[in-house]
């Protein structure tokens, strides 16, 4: 998916997917010959010899790592096996390789005044040589411990002042009251120490487009770019967060059992990558994000930048999902949302409910609607975390 690149763009129309079929990025998680029918035929319109071909290269039989009762050795080792995979699909192996010994380096500004309840401060964060990525910490009154949120966002080049609630404009500051788009504001003002940094590549730490040879879209240039240094640009946002998370909970008033990871749309794609690798992570809320990786005739959701290679090999998003278990996942999406299909995130809800229920703790994954578009749902999200995170 690809949310809106600038405030003033927040409600542009659906953009254009990777459709280019060599760039296959995922499987669904049935036999040969179990693609069913759905009602959101505009995201199976291809015409028939591209669709015999997707069904072909998508539909070859049970995937590696997606989750069965019978694996051997039995869910923990599952979940093991899985997730040691996809630290190294997406790029996480090549990264600490890559960074070698580098010590990232925190600068922070001077605490501005306070807001009502809570300070916000600019900070800075070298994450791996020559990579800074800016973010916002909020603080609430008082001296903790506070539970710990981190809240990446999509696309959005100001995402990060966005998500703080620190409005550009009159402008800025509407579209961010009318998508409910403050989640740190939120998490704060609930008793969270929460974070809002920017998300590489979606922002502005990345690889520009230059020349708009990619489409004048930053966020291609930056996967194509990972992509040949045997990387993935979600691996990276998740090296970011993992770093981010490193340094917050050095932070005195934070309590580090207690981690929300949450973030709407590309956001909710690192949250759930994150998630899934990152066990620190208590509980996850991703956001207009979650579904199957593709339709049934093979029209893929998601917005390049969030392309795995060999993924298809691997599992679907329900199985990264899976590695979440058993902790508290709660996955929202809009009824309204014209980038998703709504029959396709009831699938693949149920396949992750499923994982959750083998895990022993079925209660701990919800998936909810709400009835608008592609934005946070405050109202359905904030009492599972406070229940989840009080727990």
């Amino acid at each position: 998916m690809r949310e809106p690149a600038n405030p003033s763009a927040m409600n542009h129309p659906r953009r254009t997917v990777l459709k280019t079929i060599g760039l296959a990025m995922g499987t669904m998680f049935l036999p040969r010959g179990g693609w069913t029918e759905g009602a959101d035929d505009r995201f199976n319109d291809y015409p028939d010899s591209v669709v015999k071909y997707l069904r072909r290269i998508y539909d070859e039989g049970q995937v590696k790592f997606s989750y069965r009762e019978d694996y051997p050795g039995g869910f923990e080792v599952w979940q093991k096996e899985a997730r040691e995979e996809l630290r190294r699909l997406i790029g996480l192996d090549r990264i600490v390789s890559d960074c070698g010994d580098h010590e990232p380096k925190v600068e922070m500004s001077e605490p501005g005044p306070d807001l009502g309840g809570y300070t916000r401060q600019r900070g800075l964060i070298e994450t791996e040589p020559d990579v800074r990525i800016p973010f916002w910490l909020l603080r609430p009154e008082g001296e903790g411990p506070f539970p710990l949120a981190i809240l990446p966002h999509g696309h959005d080049s100001i995402g990060f002042d966005t998500y703080a609630g620190a409005a550009h404009d009159e402008e800025h500051q509407r579209r961010i009251t009318e998508r409910r788009a403050d989640v740190a504001v939120q998490a704060v003002q609930r008793g969270f120490v929460a974070i809002a940094p920017a998300t590489r590549g979606l922002s502005t730490p990345g690889v520009p487009d230059l020349l708009k040879r990619h489409g004048d879209r930053d966020c291609r240039s930056q996967l194509i770019h990972c992509l040949l240094a045997g990387r993935t640009a979600i691996g990276e946002r998740v090296w970011d967060m993992q770093r981010i998370l490193d340094w917050a909970m050095t932070l005195e008033e934070a309590d580090s059992e207690r981690v929300l990871m949450m973030g709407n749309s590309g956001g909710g794609m690192v949250t759930l990558y994150a998630s899934a690798c990152d066990r620190r992570v208590s509980v996850a809320v991703p956001s207009c994000s979650f579904t199957l990786l593709h339709s049934r005739n093979g029209y893929i959701y998601h917005c390049d930048c969030n392309l795995v290679p060999g993924m298809a090999e691997w599992g679907n998003l329900y199985d990264v999902a899976g590695l979440i278990a058993p902790r508290p996942l709660l996955v929202v999406n809009g009824r309204e949302d014209t980038l998703h299909s709504v029959s396709d995130i009831e699938k693949a809800a149920a396949r992750a409910e499923a994982i959750y229920r083998a895990s022993g703790h079925p209660e701990n994954f919800e998936s909810k609607f709400g009835g608008g578009g592609h934005r946070f749902y405050p109202e359905l999200m904030w009492p599972f975390v406070m229940k989840a995170i009080s727990a």
